[in-house]
């Protein structure tokens, strides 16, 4: 299931937290990530996929993870 990237209001400082998007290539796709980090105190807070494109083909993959 994918994600939506969208700013949240953190659950441990109550602060909006805008998405961190990091991409990485793992088995011939590209994985692109949304990242929450709390910005008063710099704790982890979720995250989730937005998209993974296969680099063979070049298409995004529906819903493969």
């Amino acid at each position: 299931m994918y994600t939506n990237p969208k700013i949240i209001t953190s659950p441990i400082s109550g602060q909006p937290v805008k998405p961190l998007i990091k991409s990485y290539i793992n088995d011939h796709k590209e994985i692109t990530e949304a990242h929450y980090i709390d910005p008063a105190t710099g704790a982890f807070i979720r995250k989730g996929i937005i998209s993974v494109k296969d680099l063979k083909t070049g298409k995004m993959v529906e819903n493969s993870i």
